[in-house]
Formats: C-alpha cells, sequence, structure tokens
C-alpha cells in the first residue's frame, strides 16, 4: 500500500491535498510543484517556506519508507472560489530558485566548474554534489568565471555545457552536477509499447531552433555551426567567461546546443510515479537504488509504431495525482543531444 504525503517542512506539519504535479528536466535546474489543497489547510503553508513530497511505501527499505520526491520553496499562494468547492493553489519551485533569482557581482579564478558551483550555492546555503560521489572532481579549470549585477546562472550551465555536464536540482533540494547517464540502470525501467505506455506523443518543434550557432571566448575567433535543417536567418549566441577555454570546447558547445535544439522528442504517460509494486518488491533493498522516473535515467524504448527501438535518456518527467490515481509524462530524447 502507497501513499503521497505532502509535508511543510518549515512548519513541520502534514497538508491534505487534491492535487499535485512536479516537474523536473534536464533543461531547467528547478524542479517544479503545482499544488493544490483544500481551503481549510490555507494556514498551514506560507510563501517561502519549505515544501516536500514523499512516497510511502512499505516496500521501500530506505528513509523510513518515506522516498522523497522533490523539496521546493513557495513562491504563491492563490485562493480559488467557485460554486462547487474552495481551493488554495500553491506553486514552488527547488531552493536553486534563490541563486537564479539574485542579482549581484562577482569573480571566481582558476576553479575548476565544480568549485564555481560549489562557491556561489555556499553563499545560499545549498549544496552542490558531483554525481557519482566516488570519482572526486572530474571537470576542470574555469579561468575567469566573472558576472556583473545579474543571476551567474546562464554562464554557469553554458560553462557546464561546454564541458559535457549537467546541472540540476535533485529530490533533496541540492544541486548535481553530472554528465548524461551512459549505461542502462539495473532496476527494470523500460518504456514498451503495448506493455506499460498509456499514451505517446511525438513533437517536431521548431519554435527554439536556430539556423546558426555562434559560441565566444577565449581570445581567438568564436565557434560557428550551420543547421541546414533550419532555413531562416535565426542566429544564437553565446559567450562563455572564461578567456582560457580551448576552441574544440567552443565548437563543442555549438554543436551541443544545436542538436538540443533541433531534437524531435517524444513524450510517453504511463501509469504511476516509477517501478510498479512487484518491481519494488524485487529490488530487495532499495537504498542506493532508484524507483522514479527521474531525468537523465537511460532506458530502453521500444514502440513499433514510431519505429523506436533504442535507448534513450530521459530529458524530463512530469509527475502528476489525484486522490484516485497517479501517472508520469516522461519526455525522451538522444542521448546525444546533452553530450
Amino acid at each position: 500500500m502507497s501513499r503521497i504525503i505532502v509535508m511543510n517542512a518549515t512548519g513541520g506539519t502534514e497538508l491534505l491535498w487534491r492535487h499535485i504535479r512536479i516537474k523536473k528536466s534536464l533543461d531547467d535546474i528547478c524542479h517544479t510543484l503545482e499544488l493544490e489543497i483544500p481551503a481549510g489547510e490555507r494556514a498551514k503553508v506560507h510563501k517561502h517556506e519549505k515544501i516536500e513530497v514523499r512516497y510511502e511505501n512499505n516496500l521501500v527499505k530506505d528513509s523510513g519508507g518515506r522516498r522523497r520526491v522533490t523539496t521546493v520553496m513557495v513562491d504563491e499562494i492563490t485562493a480559488s472560489v467557485d460554486v462547487s468547492k474552495h481551493s488554495v493553489f500553491v506553486i514552488g519551485r527547488s531552493p536553486a530558485r534563490d541563486i537564479i533569482d539574485s542579482t549581484w557581482s562577482g569573480i571566481l579564478l582558476n576553479m575548476t566548474l565544480f568549485e564555481t558551483a560549489k562557491n556561489i550555492c555556499d553563499k545560499f546555503g545549498i549544496t552542490c554534489v558531483n554525481i557519482p560521489t566516488n570519482r572526486g572532481d572530474p571537470t576542470t579549470k574555469v579561468s575567469i568565471f566573472t558576472w556583473e549585477n545579474e543571476s551567474p546562472w546562464t554562464k554557469l550551465i553554458a560553462e557546464a555545457d561546454s564541458q559535457g555536464f549537467i546541472l540540476t536540482s535533485n529530490e533533496a533540494g541540492s544541486l548535481y552536477i553530472w554528465q548524461p547517464e551512459g549505461s542502462v540502470r539495473q532496476e527494470g525501467f523500460h518504456l514498451t509499447e503495448g506493455r506499460n505506455v498509456k499514451t505517446i506523443e511525438w513533437k517536431e518543434n521548431g519554435a527554439e531552433q536556430y539556423h546558426e550557432y555562434l559560441v565566444t571566448g577565449g581570445y581567438g575567433e568564436p565557434a560557428s555551426v550551420t543547421d541546414n535543417t533550419c532555413n531562416n536567418k535565426r542566429v544564437l549566441t553565446i559567450d562563455l567567461t572564461n578567456p582560457g577555454i580551448e576552441p574544440s570546447k567552443l565548437k563543442r558547445r555549438a554543436e551541443t546546443e544545436m542538436r538540443r535544439r533541433r531534437e524531435n522528442r517524444t513524450a510517453v504517460t504511463v501509469s504511476g510515479w516509477g517501478l510498479m509494486d512487484t518491481q519494488i518488491k524485487n529490488l530487495g533493498a532499495t537504498s542506493g537504488k532508484e524507483i522514479f522516473w527521474v531525468p537523465n535515467l537511460l532506458i530502453p524504448v521500444r514502440m513499433p509504431s514510431l519505429g523506436l527501438d533504442a535507448k534513450l535518456l530521459i530529458a524530463g518527467v512530469e509527475q502528476e495525482a489525484d486522490k484516485e490515481t497517479m501517472s508520469s509524462t516522461i519526455t525522451l530524447a538522444n542521448r546525444e543531444a546533452y553530450l
């Protein structure tokens, strides 16, 4: 038997809820939470307080049987009244929102990418972790990282991309810096048409695609890549702050941006938020094992109707629940889009 628990972690109280939607993505640092609660719960939550969503299941042998799904800080609370019910809607983002929204000036010299991210996170009391944790610091030096009366995060993400890393929030509200997953995990995640897939949506979207990608940095010429599948005159310029960056990294950064923006995505809806109870039971000890659909899982995908039979990367997950049902919408992309 399982249930979803919503806690005001600041006040230490459990919240009754009507509807939950959680979004996680490799393309956004923050998780987002949209929560509907009864009007009678209004006094239990306020802006800037911390909300945790946990999944309780007696088959989960860690976290006291209550595995954390997400942690957010409340951005907005809206009361809504109609003829049928009174509701309160709560919207929140991961604690990294405080860093993203803040603007100030700074300069960091001769630090690795991880040290740079950690230095900025420390200012806000946010933990930054290398994944996997047993490999030390695999990132390379950034000779100069500077920002002026702005948030440093756009530049930091650009620098991470240039080194082949992704920076995202985790379920506890800390930040992960990691590379695109290169192997299929052993927990048994898969998407197979006719077995666990409810709906399939394939999307070809050119709204954020450009014809030319220019990446500047260092003291040499900018790197340029042309996307001949986008026949317009739009140009995207990315400015990296590291003057010592190699020309090969500039080129790779431009190629990565082009691949990511022209990637056609597949979105699949499944029941539940992760592994079924029988799969969790078969895991035995669950500590250190994934049980939810999460970004950066490489999984086998077989969908004959789309001609898909490949290992694809989960680029985003939207988890939704009401009192009767739980579902996940999983967005898939080729791993090469994040290299």
